[in-house]
């Protein structure tokens, strides 16, 4: 039998899901991974969390680079040694860029690379919007070298400043003065130094620094097909009480009221012909100010962590059987009527560095779980271990799932266990502000 033949490049550890959803499909499924920048080696050295995934590949290969001509070659020869290749998808954010120029190459559906490009390189897609005449805040982009050697910006603080191409909130910081400004700058070269070589391979070194913009948080999953933006999930996003760049959680759906949603939509989907991207699944977030939604980034890859998990909860749709669904050509109309119910994420990760309790046990934690109606829960953790200061994406130590009748009801238990969490941890976990600007 000539089964459709899917080739995944690189994933992230909850993108590993991809691979059962394909073959559910009736696909072959094929795994290429990098050796230089691969996001399954930055997130996990567990090899014991992949083994349970690669057992629905067909074929697992590595390859030195995403770089170069490697997965082009890789990709060609994967089709003639199998008579076809239907599909190259990716959920790395350090892969989108790559797969989409090799998908152009070998001819399968993908969304154009220069429109990509346009999308996640933070300030071309300021510029798109811009030119637009869309919502969108004032911004310059000012090299590393430039920042260390005391070059003077033109924006003053309050901004943000993150680098033009990255991830998970790395060497980014809100300042809201000119002396969090200048600390940011001065730790700068320190952090790159302790950084992981392959965070910094992928994280370029432009910055793009942006005026500050307050007002509740919120991302809009969609999906893309010939240029028609179809919303099938809106969420409210929950910032860290010790550092408002770092989201501790996220609630599905959003809770916000029918005008304000509308509104956020209707505005991501102007978003979305400014930068003419007309195919794929993308998670976008926005601010919403009191006067109207402005963007805060696309990220160029459906929505990551455990959203995937969290959006069947409510809704009963497997988000990924739509990913390889709509790379084999198929038309995805998701319905946003589906969702029933709410599910908050929280991110569960150390307010500063410190070691579990030596009383902390597997059936107190589940104990804890049951306690909240949690029955999904990444945290695997054992008395005594050492954690790092959560500081982003990277040291996050688990999510949980907690279920609600409501967005408002789910966020206020996630928050209770986040505080019962401390006392079994013996360490403060970081928490989350409820956002009443969006009813919660």
């Amino acid at each position: 039998m000539n089964l459709p033949h899917i080739a995944f490049v690189d994933s992230t550890i909850a993108g590993l899901n991809a691979f059962r959803s394909a073959r559910e499909l009736g696909c072959r499924v094929s795994f290429i991974e990098p050796r230089d920048s691969s996001f399954l080696a930055i997130s996990s050295a567990d090899a014991a969390r992949l083994r349970p995934h690669l057992i629905h590949l067909h074929e697992h290969l590595r390859i030195p680079s995403l770089g170069g001509d490697g997965l082009v070659d890789a990709l060609r020869e994967l089709g003639e040694r199998h008579g076809r290749l239907d599909a190259v998808i990716t959920t790395s954010e350090a892969a989108i860029l790559p797969v989409a120029r090799a998908a152009e190459a070998i001819g399968v559906l993908t969304p154009g690379a220069n429109a990509l490009e346009n999308a996640v390189f933070k300030d071309r897609c300021r510029a798109a919007l811009r030119r637009a005449g869309l919502r969108s805040p004032g911004f310059e982009v000012i090299s590393e070298d430039q920042l260390l050697a005391g070059q003077a910006p033109r924006l003053r603080a309050p901004l943000v400043v993150k680098p033009t191409r990255g991830f998970g909130k790395q060497f980014s910081a809100v300042c809201r003065t000119e002396s969090d400004f200048q600390r940011f700058v001065a730790t700068l070269q320190d952090a790159r130094r302790q950084s992981d070589p392959m965070i910094n391979h992928i994280v370029n070194r432009e910055y793009i620094l942006e005026a500050y913009v307050s007002g509740s948080l919120h991302s809009v999953e969609v999906v893309v097909v010939n240029g028609d933006v179809r919303i099938y999930a809106t969420t409210t996003r929950y910032r860290s009480r010790h550092n408002e760049l770092l989201e501790i959680g996220y609630c599905m759906p959003s809770g916000l009221s029918a005008e304000r949603r509308v509104a956020l939509e209707a505005y991501v989907r102007e978003v979305f012909q400014a930068v003419d991207l007309r195919f794929g699944l993308y998670h976008v977030e926005v601010i919403l100010e009191e006067d109207g939604p402005c963007l805060v980034e696309i990220n160029g890859r459906m929505m990551g962590g455990v959203g995937p998990q969290a959006y069947e909860s409510v809704s009963g749709q497997d988000a990924f059987r739509w990913l390889v669904r709509l790379h084999l050509g198929e038309d995805i109309t998701p319905d946003p009527a589906a969702i029933q119910g709410a599910a908050t994420v929280v991110l569960i990760g150390a307010r500063e560095a410190g070691t579990v309790s030596g009383a902390f046990t597997q059936a107190r934690l589940d104990a804890l779980l049951q306690r909240h109606g949690i029955g999904f829960c990444t945290l695997n953790l054992a008395p005594g271990q050492a954690l790092r200061r959560f500081e982003g994406n990277v040291s996050v130590l688990g999510h949980a799932i907690v279920p609600g009748p409501d967005a408002a009801a789910s966020a206020r238990q996630g928050q209770r266990f986040l505080h019962e969490l401390d006392e079994l941890l013996g360490v403060e976990v970081a928490k989350y502000e409820l956002d009443p600007e969006a009813g919660h």
